[in-house]
């Protein structure tokens, strides 16, 4: 009976006999448990003469755990704390998928050894007999004499298999039935998590040369702190289509440790083009010279400039270091809004509220798959902001009682993810940060999700009511019938990503005065005009006073604003009513 049949979960724990406290497993405080003879191993009772010692279950847990090469459990405690939680739903992650690594035949207990053929010591003793994760990611890397070769000895000793044992109960974080059966089948079969991520030290081309000290199978955001090195992804599961060019058998950069804290990327690790938010990317077809003035790419235009302040343009260029949690997208939205010691609802989630309305496919592929559900449906009441014009959501994750092959799903089938920053982390760990990276690169359905979203929130300003003065006549209107060009819509979109109040909420309102200073600034201008009469001379007064603003608060849009200029869609265009929005 593995872990004595218990459902082992967070909260359970060994005990401890000298401080005379008992067990707790399943939920359970001072389980009925068989006791085992310490030396011969033979069952006994409570009154038995033999020597007998309380069984811990949870140690052995962690103990196998970290033999699959689940390192984000930690060191073995016997106390199940969130660590574990996330190691058992990671284990069930990837022991659903169709293929994982297994140990290689000829690597199975054997003696690791150095470049120059000495044994490979470990805390000073050699390793025989042993092919546990643990142990073997400490041998560093493995001897090799081809550069493209370059591998840990974990990652060498590692082959892909197909899954004989698929897990198909949920993803959840407690060890029922059908997980204890799944990790039984793994250590027998040698199997090992199918996803290493690594450290290594990178030549001027981005090759690697040398595995970092300490940074073979990362798990934890925290837990490789050198910024210097770049963070490599070895993947055996082939749960993403990876493009021919990339093949799935090569490591694949996805960043680096930001020491500000946690996972980074720039276009250093980015894949290029396949997650560049090109026109052909985002559109389907390259540039048509004859279709420059088109809906599409007008929308294009703005919404890239705006991309490549946040994110250089980059599906997979993502961050994990800041008070956000993960930011990611051409508006890079935010998986969760610091308050302190705590995350509030932010955008990310929404967005993954949007894609799951859009392309059930594509939502299952990028989160559901893994257990993460935003905590409202796209469409909800409680998800739009009116005072921002933003749509703001939590997260949930699925609990034991979730039914995998079910279509719909009741509310208790999931929990909320805690909003701990300790507890939300777990969304920050380099796992984590590989899936989302990998939606930006291989899901087109949540690439193009993003896109749809972002012009959803262009809409969402244009619609924004405002009120000025032309002489001593009020003007009403709205923004996008005041600022009609691309290059102003693109600012207004830009700054609106960066502070919303400022744009869309009459409190913190800075827009207007921008407006009423155009209008005061630039006299010689027939204002009094009906704003559908307005011409360029009056769209070029007020995205002058528009960009000067809002690079007051934020001056990334003055060289953001600029792209395209020598592409063959160009840059955006400053002309009265050049922008051009579809239905």
């Amino acid at each position: 009976m593995k872990y004595g049949n218990f459902d082992l979960r967070r909260g359970d724990h060994d005990g401890n006999s000298q401080q005379n406290t008992p067990p707790c497993w399943g939920g359970v405080d001072n389980p009925a448990i068989q006791q085992e003879a310490a030396e011969t191993g033979a069952v006994g009772d409570a009154g038995s003469a033999v020597s007998l010692t309380i069984p811990q279950h949870v140690r052995h847990l962690q103990e196998d755990l970290r033999t699959l090469g689940f390192a984000i459990v930690g060191t073995p405690d016997g106390g199940f704390g969130k660590a574990s939680e996330w190691a058992v739903r990671e284990f069930q992650i990837y022991a659903r998928m169709s293929h994982v690594a297994r140990v290689r035949e000829n690597r199975i207990g054997q003696l690791l050894l150095t470049s120059i053929g000495a044994p490979k010591l470990i805390n000073n003793s050699e390793l025989y007999y042993d092919s546990s994760a643990h142990l073997v990611v400490q041998a560093g890397q493995a001897p090799s004499g081809d550069a493209d070769e370059l591998k840990s000895y974990y990652v060498d000793s590692l082959e892909q298999v197909v899954n004989g044992h698929l897990y198909a109960g949920p993803v959840s974080g407690v060890v029922d039935s059908g997980t204890r059966s799944a990790i039984e089948f793994w250590l027998e079969n040698n199997y090992r998590c199918p996803v290493v991520i690594e450290a290594w030290s990178v030549n001027q081309s981005g090759a690697r040369t040398a595995l970092s000290n300490g940074g073979s199978n990362l798990w934890k955001h925290n837990s490789f702190t050198s910024s210097a090195p770049r963070i490599f992804a070895r993947d055996f599961t082939q749960y993403y289509i990876y493009p021919a060019a990339r093949p799935a058998s090569q490591y694949h950069a996805i960043g680096y440790y930001d020491t500000k804290g946690g996972p980074n990327a720039t276009p250093k690790h980015s894949w290029a083009p396949e997650a560049e938010m090109t026109v052909e990317n985002i559109l389907g077809t390259p540039v048509n010279p004859q279709q420059l003035n088109t809906a599409p790419l007008s929308i294009y235009r703005v919404i890239r400039v705006v991309a490549e302040a946040e994110c250089y343009g980059r599906f997979d260029v993502i961050n994990a270091w800041d008070n956000s949690l993960v930011s990611a997208g051409p508006c890079h939205w935010t998986m969760g809004a610091s308050n302190g010691s705590e995350y509030a609802r932010a955008e990310f989630p929404a967005f993954i509220a949007y894609l799951a309305g859009r392309s059930e496919t594509g939502f299952s592929k990028a989160f559901g798959d893994f257990g993460l559900y935003p905590e409202y449906e796209w469409g909800s009441e409680d998800i739009y902001s009116s005072s921002t014009k933003t749509y703001n959501s939590w997260l949930k994750l699925t609990n034991e009682t979730y039914l995998p092959s079910q279509s719909s799903h009741a509310e208790s089938e999931f929990s909320q993810l805690l909003k701990a920053k300790t507890e939300a982390a777990y969304l920050k760990s380099w796992h984590w940060f590989y899936r989302i990276s990998m939606a930006g690169r291989t899901i087109p359905e949540y690439r193009q999700a993003m896109w749809e979203m972002a012009k959803q929130r262009i809409r969402d300003i244009r619609a924004r009511s405002v009120s000025f003065q032309v002489g001593t006549n009020t003007i009403n209107s709205t923004l996008g019938e005041i600022f009609t060009s691309e290059k102003a819509v693109a600012i207004l979109l830009r700054w609106h990503v960066f502070r919303p109040s400022h744009v869309v909420n009459p409190a913190y309102d800075r827009v207007t005065a921008a407006i009423q200073d155009a209008i005061d600034s630039n006299p010689l201008i027939n204002w009094q005009l009906q704003t559908s009469n307005w011409v360029d001379a009056h769209e070029s007064a007020l995205t002058e006073r528009l960009l000067t603003a809002a690079v007051a608060v934020n001056n990334t849009v003055s060289t953001s604003i600029l792209f395209g200029a020598n592409q063959p869609q160009g840059a955006v265009r400053s002309g009265r009513n050049t922008f051009l929005m579809d239905v």
